[in-house]
């Protein structure tokens, strides 16, 4: 599994492609042809998965408890979901839907999330970031 950390600022060219950063990049080995999984997030955040990670997601998502909110949380991964090839360059075309649920930015915010990178339109993170310490209060006590 790979360590994705640390935040990395990226515009988009004109067709919507992202350039993964080198520093995402380097840790991966790719080289083109690889592929990602790209999910709406939380948070309005979208998901940027490796294959093995995307597998180690579904596989917590398989395991929770049976009942009407796990069927509903499959549902929503699979159908805002999609599978994004790598191409030479390093790039993935990021469909059109998936930005606009964003807000359709020029630019995003590339956050390193353990097994996953998170996209995020600049102006949501920003106010995610101002609210962290609640959260890392309550999470304190859990490490």
């Amino acid at each position: 599994m790979s360590d994705f950390i640390g935040t990395q600022r990226c515009k988009l060219d004109s067709k919507g492609r992202l350039q993964v950063p080198a520093g995402f990049r380097r840790n991966l080995g790719l080289e083109g042809g690889e592929t990602f999984v790209l999910s709406k997030g939380f948070d309005r955040s979208l998901l940027l998965f490796l294959p093995e990670g995307w597998r180690g997601f579904q596989g917590k998502l398989e395991g929770l408890p049976p009942g009407p909110e796990k069927r509903q949380a499959i549902r929503y991964f699979s159908v805002n979901s999609a599978s994004l090839p790598v191409d030479r360059q390093g790039r993935v075309s990021l469909p059109k839907a998936f930005l606009e649920a964003l807000g359709a930015p020029v630019e995003l915010v590339l956050v390193g999330a353990l097994d996953r990178i998170e996209l995020w339109n600049p102006a949501d993170i920003a106010g995610e970031l101002e609210n962290v310490d609640a959260a890392l209060r309550q999470v304190e006590r859990l490490l």
